[in-house]
């Protein structure tokens, strides 16, 4: 290369992830093996099987001996490559693949560049090209006539200097092409416009996705994680709605993932089972005087060993502790334990059934020991006043058990009756002063309506207290003869009708 270096790097890139795994086409695709160690400039060939184009000179360089011409450590490894670009100079470098790309089929290139001159960098030029033939122009320094598939189009703002930086893109093959070509394709620097180019890490791989085969784990104390990488991924879909390359498996099943590409949609399944996949169950709280029977799966060649050394299948448990039991079968050895406590019972009594009469109440209270007390229809208060037919179900809970009980209400003992008083004196002397009408607790009134002797309504109401106070409109409504109506609700072996009943009533002044 006939001309005066003045260093490099640049940068542009576009994140996309790398198949962990997956066969590089590129031979010597980081330039770390070479024939001869380079000590000059101009020495691409001896980066075997790298190959020169054109009669340009691209270089080779590599920390077997450093002669100042490499400005930054290489993308990985020791090698790196070097091209140069100005007026009617370009140099390219080229390759064999190690197999043909074949055809309808995707694959995902990529490599690492930098310059030392981010203002002269000229975007949407420097790519790569793939053909049958070697695009080869020996006797010029001129740009390559081709069409690269993969062409830098990273804003020239991003690229910094002396940073590496990434270029990618996807190819879908024609079939048979297994030459690859990487230099500027479309366009020259100004005058005085040359620039430098380090070049690493250069792949070629075909777009696969491969979880490999169905695996049987020993147990669920094992861990496998399922990888996903693929080349060119844009978006990551697993069965289980995470979106990340690798999924952690923790149970038995089958897994199933949906990797989105620039040139096709990839999906792929494996199951996974477990060899002894068991348990004894969730910690647990018994009750006082209650025993439990802890089980081992019941497996072909399996033997087994509790705690206390036995070596049945089951055990049964009859006190507090840690319990524990290990189940060997071929290689395979699988250890579970639980723990298990003892509370006392719950206990709850409501008191006997109880038949009223009129307008008598009760109050019920429960006894409750060990456990939290709840009404089953809600209400808030343990203690509670009962005043028509029913039956009342609470229960008490705690961490053992769940207990319930009953009481009966009835009034059905004796008649249900309205009960209203057929005169009263509204003289304020605190005796008989206003007129109320009460019944048994199976009655619920609903509304009261006064009338004169005339049949004009004097007063009314459909709330509580049904009373009247013998006033109309604020005035005292003069001694004689009323009448009186009242509607209400009758519930009698959880039957509801409703009834009406009426009555003479004297005012006395």
């Amino acid at each position: 290369m006939q001309r005066r270096y003045t260093g490099l790097l640049l940068g542009l890139i576009i994140l996309l992830p790398v198949c962990v795994g997956a066969q590089n086409l590129v031979p010597n695709g980081s330039f770390e093996t070479y024939r001869t160690c380079p000590r000059q400039d101009n020495l691409l060939a001896e980066a075997v099987p790298w190959y020169n184009p054109s009669r340009a000179t691209p270089d080779f360089y590599h920390r077997c001996f450093d002669f100042g011409q490499m400005l930054l450590p290489p993308h990985s490894g020791q090698g790196l490559g070097h091209l140069f670009f100005d007026r009617g100079w370009a140099e390219y470098m080229g390759i064999r693949l190690t197999q043909p790309l074949k055809a309808d089929e995707c694959y995902y290139f990529e490599l690492f560049v930098a310059t030392d001159t981010p203002g002269k960098y000229i975007t949407e030029t420097f790519g790569a090209y793939v053909s049958k033939e070697p695009a080869l122009n020996p006797g010029s320094t001129e740009r390559i006539n081709a069409s690269p598939q993969v062409l830098d189009n990273t804003p020239k703002a991003s690229v910094g200097r002396l940073q590496w930086q990434r270029i990618s893109g996807t190819i879908t093959a024609r079939g048979g092409e297994e030459y690859l070509t990487i230099g500027s394709f479309y366009k020259d620097p100004p005058f005085l416009g040359s620039y430098y180019l380090f070049v690493d890490d250069i792949s070629l791989t075909r777009v696969t996705l491969d979880l490999g085969n169905d695996q049987t784990l020993c147990s669920r104390n094992d861990r496998y994680e399922l990888d996903a990488t693929t080349p060119g991924a844009i978006d990551y879909r697993w069965s289980d709605g995470s979106i990340k390359p690798t999924l952690q498996v923790t149970q038995p099943g089958k897994y199933s993932v949906t990797v989105v590409t620039a040139c096709k949609a990839l999906t792929d399944s494996i199951r996974v089972n477990y060899a002894l996949d068991f348990s004894l169950g969730r910690d647990t709280t018994l009750c006082l005087g209650q025993s439990l029977q802890l089980a081992a799966p019941d497996i072909t060649g399996a033997t087994y060993r509790w705690q206390d050394g036995s070596r049945q299948r089951t055990l049964l448990v009859e006190q507090p502790g840690s319990y524990s039991v290990s189940v060997t079968q071929g290689s395979c050895a699988v250890l579970n334990a639980i723990q298990i406590r003892y509370v006392p019972p719950p206990t709850l009594d409501l008191g006997p059934d109880q038949t009223l009469c009129g307008t008598q109440t009760y109050i019920i209270s429960p006894d409750v020991t060990n456990g939290r007390f709840q009404w089953q229809d809600g209400f808030l208060s343990a203690n509670r006043e009962v005043s028509h037919t029913d039956v009342f179900r609470a229960t008490v809970q705690n961490e053992c058990a769940t207990l319930t009980d009953s009481v009966s209400i009835d009034y059905s003992g004796c008649d249900c009756q309205l009960y209203a008083p057929n005169s009263f004196s509204p003289n304020d002397d605190g005796l008989n002063d206003t007129f109320i009408t009460t019944g048994c607790g199976d009655i619920t009134i609903q509304s009261l309506l006064i009338v004169n002797r005339w049949g004009e309504v004097i007063f009314e109401t459909q709330e509580e207290p049904f009373r009247w106070d013998g006033l109309f409109r604020g005035q005292p409504c003069s001694a004689g003869e009323y009448a009186w109506t009242v509607r209400y609700q009758l519930t009698r072996n959880r039957q509801t009708t409703i009834e009406k009943q009426h009555g003479p009533l004297l005012l006395i002044r």
